[in-house]
């Protein structure tokens, strides 16, 4: 699939998605993506919740599968609680009225990478991990770029799609969430290609790590096509020795483990 279409179909994708989604709301009130409350994309508990776990966003531990690239890593938080719901609702439950709350969230990681790798407004491309193109045959739009196309983007940066996967990736027939972080690394290898950063500041974004093993093959692809990569810019990471299982469900089965009773 060329990168022309690739894109048309990113941009068709979400323009139904969000006719759907304005249209459902004629038939079916919207409800709460986290504990189902009708009336709100995110309740007022439920939005507090995630509010105050994402407020201090910064510099967190690398994971195995990425220590090796010598790249640091900023998260919003640990993926778990409302977070995880959020993320897993817009990406397997067909909730993209949530991409302006993640947007939201994923500004703070974005200013708080920025004033480490460019603290005197150097210019720096966020670079997006592209979906796959089975991904994107199932869900019809890239996530990471719609979250990251909602967010404030902090001073003399942009957003550059300077990464795509091959035609031909070895990620086609398997789950990443069977394999464990040497098998991870090994399909992975190979599967992306860079172009239009050579000689630029890149920090590589994506939506949840896990092993670090996407993240690692973006970066080294990134250094191969001339660009500087300091690090990696994440909407949530796994805390190690946890299992991402949670990945492969869909909206409304992460319940909240936090009381709604803030005031």
């Amino acid at each position: 699939m060329s990168k022309i279409s690739a894109r048309a179909m990113d941009r068709a994708g979400t323009a139904v998605w969000t006719w759907a989604a304005a249209a459902s709301e004629v038939l079916l009130p919207v409800s709460c993506a986290v504990c189902e409350e009708p009336g709100a994309v995110l309740c007022r508990g439920c939005r507090l919740l995630l509010r105050r776990s994402t407020v201090h966003p910064g510099e967190v531990p690398a994971p195995r599968g990425l220590t090796a690239a010598d790249a640091r890593v900023w998260a919003a938080g640990p993926y778990e609680h409302e977070l995880a719901s959020c993320v897993l609702s817009f990406k397997n439950g067909g909730r993209t009225d949530l991409a302006p709350v993640l947007g939201t969230v994923l500004t703070g990681v974005l200013l708080r990478a920025a004033q480490h790798v460019a603290p005197a407004g150097s210019p720096v491309l966020w670079v997006p991990v592209p979906t796959s193109t089975r991904a994107r045959w199932k869900r019809w739009f890239d996530p990471v770029h719609e979250i990251l196309a909602r967010a404030s983007l902090p001073p003399a940066t942009r957003i550059h799609r300077g990464l795509e996967h091959r035609h031909r990736s070895r990620l086609g027939a398997t789950s990443q969430k069977t394999l464990d972080v040497a098998q991870r690394a090994r399909a992975i290898t190979g599967s992306m290609r860079a172009s239009g950063v050579q000689g630029e500041t890149c920090v590589v974004v994506d939506d949840v790590m896990t092993t670090g093993a996407t993240a690692a093959e973006a970066v080294s692809v990134l250094r191969q096509a001339g660009a500087h990569v300091p690090g990696i810019a994440v909407l949530a990471t796994v805390r190690a020795g946890c299992s991402p299982g949670a990945d492969s469900t869909t909206a409304g089965s992460h319940v909240s483990e936090f009381p709604h009773s803030l005031n």
